[in-house]
């Protein structure tokens, strides 16, 4: 086909080109999954009318492009340079679709990483060359290889149509907060505060930490706090972990259900609880007059929990959907040239979780000027990743640092804990509160050394009073940290001393599992 002959076919052509840009939206969103819902904070309706008008949109300019410049000598440079853009995406959105440049390093090491980094510039200078070197004979086979994939345009224009059919109404997907009606009191002669890091890792941040990293405030809480040497998370993965230690139960899994359901499975049995029915901590505070608090990220706490007088959650996938159309497209135009890889460049999930870090700080410190609940409960995004924080300077901004970034995300927490421990001392509260200070899992994708250690979670425990540090080496699983709060709300512990000997007997009586889970690492 000659470069100025048109054909009837060019605008099939010009639709299935932009509909392999959009190949690393289509790999997220399709097949549509009823249960990935439960991440989102918004319908994802809107996510699949936007994916699809985004592939009319770009495939409208294509052909206005096209009928522009053909005959010109400009055609064969648009040619190339659409052919070069569309391998690239193409490329990038299958590979991170599949392996982030995070989990690499850490199955394959530094080294093989670069190497690889290497040969994707090298392979693109080389494609480059040999483009530009026949971009007329290119010029006249431009519509061969989209042809061959436009039956792509069924499947995903098919599957989106049958998503927007099946997908839950907007109601399933709220509230996105609680707030309470009048300020939180404390009824009770003890306050607690929960604290999860998410993805702190014991051995690297306490046990063999970097000459190179200070965390201070860690530091001056373990010196007056319970310090356990051999603690270990319920599970590998949050969206397990962290039901497990809200209701205090081993779990094997979660699955999730839909928008506001998740069902929970126990070892040994094939019955599964929904979430919203187990009984969590916060239900016990309330049944003993106590007020509750929560501010975490990652799971939809607000609609699924029940018992939270006031509560405030941060979507992770916060960019994945919107109800505003118009977002969403412009968010999906972005987000297929969002790449991680290219010197300077920012990323809409760093965006998003510096977003996270700078609400959820200053909710929680709002909340220890203005609210005295019983039990708070707070889950902390960071050090998880991605990493948003530079150490040095004390800014946020995205850190593409692949080897040491994560010590800056753990620097972050620190910062993070030393607020709120000023907020608490401001209020009075911190000497008379039980502070638990744990993470959910370890460090799943080490790109520092890729040495895993799923035996390790950091906890610290500071007993209302408590002046002098105490070691534990005792092993258990933080499973039984609702148990603790709980015995520690009911008076039955008051010191560390005594949460040892509790903690001892409840090994001795075998009411505390051993094993260890073994996830696959984070996906990013």
């Amino acid at each position: 086909m000659k470069s100025t002959a048109k054909s009837p076919l060019d605008p099939l052509v010009c639709l299935s080109v932009a509909n392999l840009l959009f190949i690393r939206i289509w790999l997220k969103i399709l097949p549509y999954n009823q249960g990935s819902n439960f991440f989102l904070p918004f319908s994802p309706l809107n996510t699949y009318l936007a994916a699809m008008l985004n592939v009319l949109a770009w495939g409208g300019l294509l052909f206005l492009a096209l009928n522009l410049c053909r005959g010109s000598r400009a055609f064969p440079w648009l040619v190339l340079g659409v052919f070069f853009v569309t391998a690239l995406l193409v490329a990038y959105g299958v590979g991170v679709s599949f392996i982030s440049v995070g989990k690499f390093i850490f199955l394959f090491g530094h080294r093989l990483a670069l190497a690889l980094f290497a040969g994707c510039w090298l392979a693109a200078v080389v494609g480059i060359w040999q483009l530009v070197k026949h971009r007329r004979r290119l010029s006249r086979r431009y519509a061969l290889l989209p042809l061959l994939f436009s039956p792509y345009l069924l499947a995903t224009f098919g599957e989106s149509i049958q998503a927007i059919a099946r997908v839950e109404p907007s109601s399933h997907f709220l509230p996105h907060a609680v707030t309470p009606a009048r300020p939180l009191k404390n009824p009770l002669p003890v306050k607690v505060v929960w604290v999860i890091f998410d993805e702190t890792d014991y051995r690297l941040c306490f046990e063999k930490r970097p000459g190179f990293l200070k965390l201070p405030a860690f530091d001056r809480f373990r010196g007056t706090a319970l310090f356990a040497t051999q603690a270990y998370s319920p599970n590998d993965n949050t969206q397990t972990s962290l039901p497990s230690l809200l209701t205090g139960e081993p779990l094997v899994r979660t699955v999730q259900q839909g928008a506001a359901k998740v069902d929970l499975v126990r070892p040994g049995s094939l019955a599964r609880t929904d979430f919203a029915a187990a009984d969590t901590i916060f239900k016990e505070i309330k049944k003993r007059g106590g007020s509750t608090a929560l501010f975490g990220w990652f799971l939809p706490y607000a609609r699924t929990l029940h018992a939270l007088d006031l509560c405030g959650d941060y979507a992770r996938y916060n960019v994945a959907t919107s109800e505003s159309l118009w977002k969403v497209f412009l968010t999906q135009s972005l987000e297929i040239f969002d790449f991680r890889f290219l010197p300077f460049s920012d990323t809409l999930l760093g965006r998003n979780q510096i977003g996270i870090v700078r609400r959820m700080t200053g909710d929680v410190a709002a909340a220890m000027r203005e609210q005295d609940a019983t039990f708070t409960f707070l889950h902390y995004s960071v050090p998880h990743s991605p990493n948003v924080y530079d150490r040095k300077s004390g800014r946020l901004a995205f850190n593409r640092d692949k080897r040491e970034g994560y010590f800056d995300n753990v620097a972050l927490a620190d910062r993070c804990l030393a607020e709120l421990r000023r907020e608490m001392e401001a209020k009075g509260s911190w000497d008379r509160s039980l502070v638990i200070v744990s993470s959910d899992h370890h460090w799943r994708t080490n790109t520092y050394d890729q040495e895993l250690d799923r035996q390790h979670v950091p906890f610290l425990a500071k007993f209302p009073q408590q002046r002098q540090p105490f070691l534990y080496q005792g092993k258990f699983n933080t499973v039984l940290t609702k148990s603790l709060v709980l015995q520690v709300v009911d008076g039955r512990i008051s010191s560390p001393q005594q949460a040892a000997s509790w903690l001892d007997q409840r090994m001795l009586e075998g009411k505390t599992p051993v094993a260890f889970s073994a996830e696959e690492p984070d996906a990013d």
